[in-house]
């Protein structure tokens, strides 16, 4: 272990293990690629493009189901835990917001993954997704709009609090100095 440099002020028993610190920042720039990703697909013509731009899509959207799934896996099992002597208030939103960063995730990803199921995507142009059930073509149509509305009402509310939750890890940074935001830096060697 003594090959190993931590951030100031921080050591070993103070810090995130490995698997939860990547597997938050995995999860933190796939879900910030997938909201700017989602916006830029409507700029590619119809056609190619736009197949391919929205398989890149629910692919990395297959992914982030994954690293979800073995993230909270790994967190129910091995996971580190701090403990809190007398926990506060502060304390209780806290596991509240990730609570909360976890099912607004979840569903955003169900419902990524549903309208894809929905839609029947074509997936780079080698295959297509089974169509979801017996839907007229004006009716796929409205269930589509009304799952890719939910779904970017929740990918937006997930990114206001991802933001919300960024931001108090700099807090405790800048403002309160403790070790809180130095506990999911990278690992160096």
């Amino acid at each position: 272990m003594s090959d190993v440099l931590y951030p100031a002020g921080t050591s070993p028993d103070e810090r995130y293990d490995r698997t939860t610190i990547t597997l938050h920042w995995l999860i933190a720039v796939g879900v910030l690629g997938q909201w700017l990703g989602a916006h830029a697909i409507d700029w590619f013509p119809k056609g190619p493009l736009r197949v391919d731009a929205r398989s890149i899509h629910i692919v990395i959207g297959l992914l982030l189901v994954l690293a979800l799934s073995y993230r909270v896996f790994w967190r129910t099992i091995n996971g580190i835990r701090f403990s809190i002597s007398k926990p506060l208030l502060r304390d209780h939103l806290t596991s509240l917001t990730h609570l909360t960063l976890y099912v607004l995730l979840g569903a955003v990803l169900i419902l990524g993954l549903f309208n894809a199921w929905v839609r029947g995507d074509d997936i780079f142009g080698l295959f297509h997704l089974p169509k979801y059930g017996r839907f007229t073509p004006d009716a796929r149509h409205a269930l589509s709009e009304q799952v890719v509305g939910l779904h970017s009402l929740a990918a937006n509310a997930l990114l206001i609090l991802a933001g919300g939750h960024a931001a108090a890890g700099l807090y405790h940074l800048a403002v309160l100095r403790d070790r809180v935001f130095q506990r999911m830096l990278p690992l160096r060697k």
